[in-house]
């Protein structure tokens, strides 16, 4: 027997562990590997050969759809309805969607930046975001602010590569680079490793960490790119700018030295008395670090806009707290990321083992994307630049649903997942590891493809009504943590919510007076601090248990759009369904019908039913042409179940702790169902039916059989002629 020497980790003493809980915490990891479940082949699982490249002219081509070059139409601006639409363009709506490349995924020779180029463009994607690309753009060792000339040629020639094909480009100005010593000596804390979350509460408190912010994006943005002629700051096709990544000052300022900085300037300003300093319920304190956010935001801004950057610029993009409206509110447009089903780490960050929940988002209330509705201000363009349902969580095929769905219901402006690879080899050919990588996983990279179609298309019609968010101060300041009430965010299921500032009476007036934003309710936070009821206007509801009930009784909802137990929503629009008992989604479009079904469940939409479905999956039918199903020549169905690589180590069948992500290949789970198609006679041309490969090739005719007026084809992963995800019909 291996004797085992047992040291309690830095993690564990924080957590206080006794020695005892440690010794049986050890051991259980230790009895978990031993016990470890192998993913392999068999009744359920047969391989797939999985390809992140696209064929041309297939179903999985949407190059057709772009308007290149990225920029032509000059540079995008916001306008008062708060959306997007180019300079050159006006009353032309403009909305984005595409993927993060991360890490070295920026990084790549011509021939491969050109690959990837074409690749994103047959994906529809008009959107790239260069996101964590400062680690390698700058040498170990060096000042932050010198960058490698050598990784600035690649990364200059990938941004023109993906503008020459229309796909426009948001970055970050701060994420992941590192210090030399005398940087590090001059900011004013004693660390040796100054980390990203210690650079981003140092900037707005620190001059020497604002300078090397702004040295770097000076050196960056007013670079010329001689691939197109254009600085970065006066580049069209650059629409986006974060100055630093997820900088939530709550959030960024626990460290001991950090955090002393901020209270000794909050004494010193005379913002609040000495013992509210670093009190997370003391309103004064809570106050002063999103001032502190405010004037550092206005002066990043000022100096971008000095540099000549043409781009829009925002922050915060992060976290869902009332506090934050009054940041945001002060940005060209907001953002904000979400996750479901973000990797754990059990025993150090960003290290196997990884560890998931494995819950479904239908049956949890689509808490992702839901907690993201409340977050948006309104008369401002929103977007969502990080987003994942992550593998390998079981039920993610639900995103290729839930996001393009409620996106399109709460008229969105743009969203990124994240994200398409974290390094060149990925991004390349694909690859089987990673909890994130779209590049890497059959199910997220066809949901993705399909999100960009329906979401760039706007086949999602938006709701017709919207209910605002009175951030009251009082309410705001009281907790720096404090978040939207469900009770709020439910009704983002049903029409548009945001948030605007200020008193009820101020907001429904603000409201009123948007006509264009189409508020017709303000809904506002109970607690110690709610306004007294005889200043509370007809139109304003407070956000208790009864919210819902209170404006379905006064036609704010439409009848029938949330039942009593809060289970089942239906949009204002009359296309989308959720029904959270049953783990059920269907969204029914004049162009697509999108199904999230549960095993032995049976849907129906308007062309499409959906019987004997053995596994829990996401079938959907989308129009390629354009036109309404019933009039189109040419359909996609996706038929997505899961998908994980032979070789994946688990500490369980459950799949809730991962240790290796396997050699591959990719195995699809046994999944079929029955489709009935109403689809037209087919005047012109007999519909037939094809599997199609991951490029989105055809590769066999399949049985379609017709019975009296409707289609019938039966959609299944796993075949004896082969291994499939979506199918190709046409007349």
């Amino acid at each position: 027997m291996t004797a085992i020497l047992l040291r309690p980790t830095p993690r564990a003493i924080r957590a206080g562990l006794s020695a005892l809980t440690l010794v049986l915490a050890l051991a259980a990891t230790a009895s978990a590997r031993a016990g470890k479940y192998v993913h392999k082949p068999g009744p359920d699982w047969a391989p797939y050969a999985h390809s992140v490249e696209i064929a041309p002219g297939g179903v999985f081509d949407y190059s057709a759809n772009l308007d290149a070059p990225a920029g032509k139409y000059g540079a995008l601006r916001a306008t008062q309805a708060g959306h997007f639409e180019f300079e050159n363009r006006p009353g032309v709506r403009a909305r984005f969607w595409g993927p993060n490349l991360t890490f070295t995924a920026n990084y790549f020779s011509k021939t491969e930046a050109g690959r990837v180029a074409d690749r994103f463009a047959r994906s529809g994607y008009n959107l790239v975001r260069f996101h964590h690309f400062d680690r390698d753009l700058v040498r170990a060792g060096n000042n932050s602010w010198e960058l490698d000339p050598e990784k600035l040629d690649q990364l200059e020639y990938l941004f023109a590569a993906m503008k020459k094909r229309g796909v426009h480009i948001t970055i970050d100005l701060f994420s992941h680079r590192f210090f030399s010593d005398a940087e590090r000596d001059a900011f004013g804390v004693t660390h040796k490793h100054v980390s990203h979350a210690i650079f981003k509460g140092l900037v707005p408190i620190s001059e020497a960490a604002w300078q090397s912010w702004a040295r770097y994006a000076k050196n960056l943005l007013t670079h010329k790119n001689p691939y197109t002629g254009l600085t970065w700051a006066e580049d069209p096709a650059l629409i986006g700018i974060c100055p630093l990544n997820e900088d939530q000052l709550f959030n960024r300022i626990s460290d001991p030295e950090v955090l002393a900085l901020y209270k000794k300037a909050f004494v010193e300003t005379g913002a609040g008395p000495a013992a509210d300093a670093g009190n997370r319920a003391a309103p004064a304190w809570n106050r002063f670090i999103i001032e502190c956010e405010i004037r550092s935001d206005a002066r990043i801004f000022a100096f971008l806009r000095g540099l000549g950057v043409k781009a829009l610029l925002t922050g915060a993009n992060s976290q869902s707290t009332q506090s934050q409206a009054f940041l945001r509110e002060h940005y060209d447009y907001v953002d904000n990321h979400a996750y479901w089903d973000h990797p754990k780490f059990p025993e150090k960050e960003w290290t196997a083992p990884f560890a998931f929940h494995q819950g479904k988002a239908t049956a949890g209330k689509v808490s992702e994307p839901r907690q993201l509705f409340a977050t948006r201000a309104f008369g401002r363009p929103f977007t969502v630049t990080e987003f994942n349902f992550c593998r390998p969580n079981r039920h993610r095929h639900e995103g290729a649903v839930l996001m393009p769905a409620y996106a399109g219901l709460q008229d969105w402006d743009a969203l990124c997942n994240f994200q398409y690879a974290k390094d060149r080899e990925s991004a390349l050919d694909g690859a089987m590891d990673n909890y994130f990588a779209l590049a890497n996983d059959p199910i997220g990279n066809i949901g993705d493809r399909l999100g960009a179609l329906l979401f760039l298309r706007a086949d999602i019609a938006p709701a017709r009504n919207a209910i605002a968010w009175a951030a009251r101060p009082a309410s705001a300041f009281s907790d720096q943590w404090l978040r939207y009430p469900d009770a709020f965010s439910f009704l983002g299921l049903v029409s548009r919510i945001g948030a605007f500032t200020g008193e009820p009476a101020d907001v429904l007036a603000r409201a009123r007076a948007d006509k264009a934003a189409g508020i017709t309710a303000v809904v506002f936070g109970e607690g110690k601090n709610i306004p007294p009821p005889d200043t509370v206007p007809a139109g304003a509801y407070p956000a208790n248990d009864r919210l819902h009930t209170a404006l379905l009784r006064d036609g704010v909802l439409p009848a029938g759009s949330i039942n009593a137990g809060a289970t089942h929503f239906k949009s204002d629009t009359g296309e989308i369904e959720l029904n959270t008992g049953a783990g059920f989604l269907k969204v029914v479009t004049p162009r697509s019908e999108l199904f999230v079904v549960p095993a032995r469940a049976d849907l129906t939409g308007g062309i499409v039913s959906i019987t004997g479905n053995t596994t829990g999956a996401a079938i959907n039918v989308v129009s390629l042409d354009g036109k309404p199903l019933a009039e189109s020549r040419r359909i996609l169905v996706t038929h997505l179940t899961d998908a994980i690589p032979q070789g994946a180590t688990f500490g369980a069948p459950d799949r809730k702790l991962i240790y290796e992500w396997g050699a591959g290949p990719h195995l699809v789970h046994r999944g079929e169902a029955s489709l009935t198609l109403r689809l037209p006679a087919a005047a012109g041309g007999e519909w037939k039916a094809w599997a199609v490969d991951a490029t989105g090739a055809r590769v066999r005719e399949i049985p379609l059989r017709k019975e009296n007026d409707v289609f019938i084809m039966t959609v299944a992963t796993i075949t004896p002629e082969g291994t499939q995800l979506a199918y190709e019909l046409a007349r």
